[in-house]
């Protein structure tokens, strides 16, 4: 595209113009994104999460998909949030600071009231990135947390950065502490790899030597759930998903589907909840869908 010769007038009316379009492309684009999401379609076509769908699908890189998600998400929320963007008064940044906010006050059991996040978007309009987050931190109950993040550094290896309750230091020491003598020059790297293996062997529902509340009698339902984790290695038969797995009926009891071997399988929550769409359509499953998993809540369809 060439143009240097476009009159001057032209060229900022035209820009404009195609700026405000962007704005509006950008809240059609965060629509779909949520109907793609209330009908697990990602589900459908193999994909672990929508975020996932989003950067291998739509081409998004990790951090441009991370945004748009947050902004969906916010949407549904803070309906005015829409406008907001079309404007140009907020942008994905900002709404990533204010989605941060309200996500962490929640996981503190402290949740903002919808009156104080439209009063934090509003506060937040027209500003720069060092101010919105000195608006959001002066809404926080605690520091505010930066989201974990995990980057490669060579074929085999990887960067982790996060951030824990300072507690977790002084546990992670005298962890390293007791294991000394085997390992007496055992990195923080290492002490984490030990640690996943642990919890693996303790966690893993497949795991047939891992320690139970509860002796697992032969034939019983728990033993036919623990032979479906088995023979799924504990993954979604779907997608591969480690995510909040559940077994899942392949004919819903619902509609007669028996308990036996042969009609359990392990999914993760979205491909059990796509799967639950098409065994019993959209608008039957929406009300379940709306609602907010709790801990250790299970899909019994």
């Amino acid at each position: 595209m060439n143009l240097r010769h476009e009159p001057d007038e032209v060229l900022i009316s035209k820009t404009e113009k195609l700026v405000r379009e962007e704005r509006e492309i950008l809240t059609v684009i965060l629509h779909r994104l949520k109907e793609i999401n209330r009908r697990r379609l990602y589900s459908s076509m193999g994909y672990k999460s929508l975020f996932h769908c989003a950067v291998e699908r739509f081409g998004y890189s990790e951090d441009q998909a991370y945004r748009r998600i947050n902004a969906m998400k916010l949407i549904d929320d803070v309906p005015e949030l829409e406008q907001k963007i079309n404007e140009g008064a907020l942008s994905l940044t900002h709404i990533g600071i204010a989605q941060t906010l309200f996500k962490q006050e929640a996981k503190l059991k402290t949740p903002l009231p919808l009156k104080i996040k439209q009063e934090v978007i509003e506060k937040m309009c027209g500003t720069s990135v060092r101010q919105a987050e000195r608006i959001a931190l002066s809404y926080s109950s605690a520091p505010l947390m930066t989201p974990d993040k995990i980057r490669a550094v060579s074929e085999d290896h990887i960067e982790i950065k996060l951030t824990v309750a300072k507690d977790v230091e002084a546990k992670l020491e005298k962890l390293k502490g007791f294991l000394a003598h085997q390992n007496p020059h055992l990195s923080l790297g290492e002490l984490v790899e030990k640690l996943c293996d642990l919890g693996l062997q303790e966690w893993d529902p497949s795991n047939s030597a891992a320690p139970r509340k509860r002796r697992v009698k032969p034939h019983s339902k728990a033993q036919a759930k623990r032979q479906a984790y088995q023979k799924s290695q504990s993954a979604c038969s779907h997608c591969g998903s480690h995510y909040a797995l559940e077994v899942d009926h392949r004919t819903p009891r619902a509609l007669g589907g028996s308990d036996k071997p042969k009609n359990l399988r392990v999914l993760c929550r979205s491909c059990n909840q796509r799967a639950a769409i098409e065994a019993f359509g959209q608008i039957k499953m929406d009300p379940f869908l709306r609602k907010r998993p709790r801990p250790h809540q299970r899909s019994r369809l």
